[in-house]
C-alpha cells in the first residue's frame, strides 16, 4: 500500500516538475509552403538522398535549395532575438544588467609606453 502511494507520489512530482522545466519558449507560427512538391521534385530528393548528395548537377542543387528555403520560411519556428536583443515586434526579450567596465589592462591603455619586443 505505501509502496503504491509512494509510486504515485514520485509520478505526480516528476509530471508537475517536468512542466516547470520544460518552459514554454515564443514561436512563430508555421505557414503553408508556398512550394507545391509534384512527382519530378520528390524524384530529385529521392535521387538526393540516394546518391547522398554527391554527383547532382547546379540545376539539381538549386532546386534542392530552393526547397530547403521555402520550408524554412513556412515551418514552426523559435523566435530569435536580433543583435539589439529585441525580437521582430520590439519588444526586448534580454534581462537588463549592469554589465562591468572594459578590462583595465595596461596593455589596452591609451597612454600606455610602447615597450621594446626582443626579437
Amino acid at each position: 500500500m505505501l509502496k503504491n502511494k509512494l509510486i504515485i507520489g514520485t509520478l505526480l512530482i516528476s509530471l508537475f516538475s517536468t512542466g516547470l522545466v520544460a518552459k514554454d519558449k515564443d514561436y512563430e507560427a508555421a505557414k503553408k509552403p508556398s512550394i507545391t512538391l509534384e512527382k519530378k521534385d520528390l524524384d530529385l530528393l529521392e535521387k538526393a538522398k540516394s546518391k547522398n548528395f554527391k554527383n547532382l548537377t547546379a540545376k539539381e542543387k538549386a532546386q534542392l535549395l530552393k526547397f530547403l528555403d521555402d520550408y524554412a520560411a513556412s515551418a514552426k519556428k523559435e523566435k530569435v532575438a536580433d543583435k539589439k536583443g529585441k525580437d521582430k515586434k520590439g519588444k526586448s526579450d534580454l534581462k537588463k544588467k549592469k554589465l562591468g567596465g572594459p578590462s583595465k589592462d595596461k596593455a589596452t591603455d591609451k597612454n600606455a609606453k610602447k615597450g621594446k619586443v626582443k626579437k
